[in-house]
């Protein structure tokens, strides 16, 4: 199913030259809920609202009449006072029969808005009804990022709102926000309350804004593993260790496999001869960060780190309770000292 970009419907609301029907859709729900917030806000002024605006649930129509029915017998009323009206059908996700929308896409009405915001979770493209939208109206995905594109996605947000950001900075918040952009730009809406426009956001700014550990966190233990930093390590693990919450497994092994994969993949672009500033975009990392991958496959050999690859292995598979059920303790002092002597 082809997609509008944001930039696409955000311009065609600006503009008010709206398609009739939009199905804003998919996963990640932070742009979602910003086109929904536009369309609400600036498709009709406050007076207009009160007569051409209606919204809708999903849990509302869920199993019930009218249901849609009713949502779609407003949408063939005419506008009272402005050129369009606008009736938005929230969390969508929840409606179960979409035969009266069906019915009403083969031929939408020129001066309604309808908008299904579809949040959370996947449409499945094979029913008729989703590929009527291509027809009749503009469909927007709202996808996960990629792990590739968090750092440059934010950097890019700070950069919309007037900041710039250290590198480091910007891989400490990359490495412990997570990836709900929703929550990413509500953590990073913390500095914008507390800096000036203009700043260049610091370690210390995310340490004393956002509450990040700058010392003790995933990304700090990354760049003392990529050093081969023993004496760093062990005091990092053995905060994390006594931190089991703020420090669940999956993401730590997830941090872990992909330091010494990136150490591997130095190597072999190392060993096809392939040239330094092609590194950064086939490892998919910023150009910035190359060095510290670089001197990481300068202190584990080739063979080093095939081991360490398949230490890590195991180790993710007993984190998941194959092959042992260790306490977070016990499975953090395993794991620093097999990755600090594994060869």
């Amino acid at each position: 199913m082809p997609s509008l970009k944001y930039d696409d419907i955000v311009k065609q609301i600006r503009s008010h030259k709206p398609a009739p029907v939009y199905l804003l859709w998919g996963e990640e729900d932070f742009y979602i809920d910003r086109l929904e917030k536009i369309i609400e806000s600036e498709l009709l002024d406050e007076m207009q609202k009160e007569f051409d605006f209606s919204v809708y649930f999903g849990q509302d129509l869920k199993g019930k009449e009218p249901g849609l029915q009713g949502v779609i017998a407003n949408c063939k009323r005419f506008p009272v006072m402005s050129p369009f009206q606008l009736v938005m059908v929230k969390e969508a996700q929840a409606i179960d029969r979409w035969d009266a929308v069906e019915n009403y896409l083969q031929n939408p009405v020129q001066s309604t808005v309808l908008v299904f915001c579809h949040k959370h979770k996947k449409i499945d493209k094979r029913k008729s009804v989703f590929k009527l939208f291509d027809k009749a109206g503009s469909c927007f995905e709202s996808a996960p990022l990629k792990d590739k594109d968090y750092m440059p996605w934010m950097e890019n947000y700070l950069k919309e709102n007037g900041y710039s950001v250290e590198p480091q900075a910007l891989a400490l918040m990359s490495e412990t926000l997570g990836g709900n952009l929703s929550m990413v730009a509500n953590e990073l809406g913390k500095l914008f309350v507390n800096l000036p426009q203009g700043a260049t956001v610091s370690e210390d700014d995310v340490e004393k804004y956002v509450g990040i550990n700058k010392e003790y966190n995933n990304f700090a233990l990354e760049k003392a593993l990529a050093m081969r930093d023993a004496t760093a390590c062990r005091k990092i693990c053995n905060h994390i260790r006594k931190n089991p919450k703020e420090f669940p497994l999956p993401p730590l092994m997830g941090v872990v496999y992909r330091l010494y994969a990136r150490i591997m993949q130095v190597h072999a672009l190392r060993g096809r001869g392939t040239p330094r500033n092609e590194w950064a975009a086939t490892i998919g990392v910023a150009p910035y960060f190359i060095g510290q991958y670089e001197t990481a496959a300068s202190r584990y050999s080739y063979r080093e780190t095939a081991v360490i690859l398949q230490v890590v292995k195991t180790y993710d598979l007993k984190s998941k309770g194959f092959g042992g059920n260790l306490s977070h303790e016990a499975f953090i002092d395993e794991l620093c000292f097999r990755l600090l002597h594994a060869c």
